[in-house]
């Protein structure tokens, strides 16, 4: 008996203008590719698929895939980026069983078309060889449509408000590394410090595309830059700091007495932390001259750091003591002059893990275990019942995101920390950020290969 499950639909949506170029074209010129995305819905599935990918493929491109696609227990999600526009374009699912085995294939050929809506049909066949046990006798297949371009725009918002296309979803060979930090400034670029080789990749999230990265000139250690962008700061094993303009100069700046292990920009100031001394050391250096004016020793080493400008105050998640804390140090951002460290009151009565990140208001940090401590004196506030990879703040929003087996969920929450809505997208959790409106989440799909996928708040 041949059951059709005819109700499966899949939504190839294309977008133009994508981070990854085609070949021979530089990254500052990103035309010519799409993204074709999928979501095909398992409510018929009898061979209980746990894992999928998906290729695309022409005789005039090279194969693209296979990508691993993302399987709840109602979807298989994903999508393939870097689609050359072009006729007879094959696309493939496969579908795979908790012991690899191929239970459901297929392919078909489609046309894709840069700005225009293109659709086909495609079957996927269950394998009875692999998958002979199935209720009911004969083929079990899934069959839907591809669609290709524009999303039409009566395609409606699911999943309470989202966007239809699930994002706009970045992908492909310029985000191939590992991220050891980020930082995004005013100007929408975020810096993504790349340990192993020794460079800070750039993304301009407003116009869609890499800029040149910094190459480093020893080992990099640690990063810090500037709110508006202006100067990246580069700290290398033995304690040399380069600093790199937006026009790509790169100069040295200062040599601290050992590995600046963190720093941060404060103010007029780069203040650092270096294993010098008893303990380690904090230092604040001119940032127009790279002069050190200020250092102290017997300081805690820092895992997580943040400063505030309205506090005129450097906090940190310590390290390498125990119990850890979070402690507090004042910067005068103007005469470069720096207080004593101070912890909390506590000293161990509460989980901190990382990350330490500042309210919008200034007005308490936050730590990775979802608790609050008031920024003037560091006494506790409240907690928001939740731990998280990382956050982000939007309109009175928090933005949480956490890592959920190989997927991240994304957690919506009101101002009194209601949960608004609850998502998941491909890849473990690594930073979220929020830029002239739109949230950007950057997950790792696999060891070293980033995505970021931009959202609608």
């Amino acid at each position: 008996m041949n059951m059709k499950i005819a109700n499966q639909m899949i939504w190839m949506v294309a977008a133009c203008a994508w981070l990854t170029a085609c070949q021979g074209m530089p990254p500052e010129e990103l035309t010519g590719s799409e993204t074709i995305r999928m979501e095909i819905s398992l409510s018929g599935d009898v061979c209980a698929v746990t894992s999928a990918d998906a290729t695309v493929s022409a005789p005039d491109m090279t194969t693209l895939g296979p990508v691993a696609l993302q399987v709840t227990e109602t979807a298989i999600e994903g999508r393939i980026s870097q689609v050359p526009a072009g006729t007879a374009r094959t696309v493939r699912v496969n579908a795979f069983n908790a012991s690899g085995r191929v239970v459901y294939s297929g392919s078909t050929l489609v046309e894709v078309v840069a700005g225009s809506v293109t659709s086909a049909q495609l079957v996927l066949h269950r394998d009875l060889q692999n998958c002979p046990n199935a209720p009911g006798s004969g083929d079990i297949d899934i069959t839907g449509t591809l669609e290709t371009g524009e999303t039409p725009t009566d395609a409606g918002t699911p999943d309470g408000g989202s966007l239809p296309d699930g994002g706009l979803v970045l992908e492909g060979p310029q985000l191939a590394f590992n991220l050891d930090d980020a930082t995004l400034t005013a100007g929408g670029i975020i810096h993504f410090l790349d340990r192993a080789t020794d460079k800070v990749h750039r993304l301009d999230v407003e116009n869609r595309r890499f800029l040149s990265p910094y190459a480093g000139t020893a080992d990099a250690v640690s990063m810090a830059v500037s709110p508006d962008g202006d100067t990246t700061y580069l700290g290398y094993t033995g304690g040399r700091i380069d600093a790199f303009s937006l026009d790509g100069t790169t100069r040295f700046f200062a040599a601290a007495p050992d590995t600046v292990s963190s720093m941060v920009v404060a103010g007029s100031y780069l203040f650092t932390v270096d294993g010098s001394g008893a303990w380690d050391s904090h230092s604040l250096y001119q940032r127009s001259t790279g002069a050190r004016v200020a250092t102290a020793e017997w300081r805690y080493s820092a895992r997580s750091i943040v400063f505030s400008p309205a506090n005129k105050r450097v906090y940190l998640l310590n390290a390498g003591v125990s119990p850890t804390d979070v402690t507090m140090v004042d910067v005068d951002p103007v005469a470069g002059t720096m207080g004593a460290e101070r912890d909390s009151p506590y000293h161990g009565s509460y989980s901190l893990p990382n990350p330490l990140r500042l309210l919008p208001d200034e007005s308490a940090v936050m730590v990775g275990s979802g608790l609050f401590f008031n920024a003037k004196d560091l006494t506790y506030r409240t907690s928001l019942g939740l731990s998280f990879v990382d956050v982000a703040f939007h309109d009175g929003r928090y933005y949480l995101i956490d890592t959920v087996g190989e997927t991240t969920q994304l957690r919506v929450l009101s101002s009194t920390f209601d949960i608004l809505s609850a998502s998941y997208h491909s890849g473990r959790a690594k930073r979220v950020f929020v830029h002239d409106g739109e949230l950007v989440l950057v997950t790792e799909v696999s060891t070293g290969q980033l995505q970021v996928r931009i959202l609608a708040p």
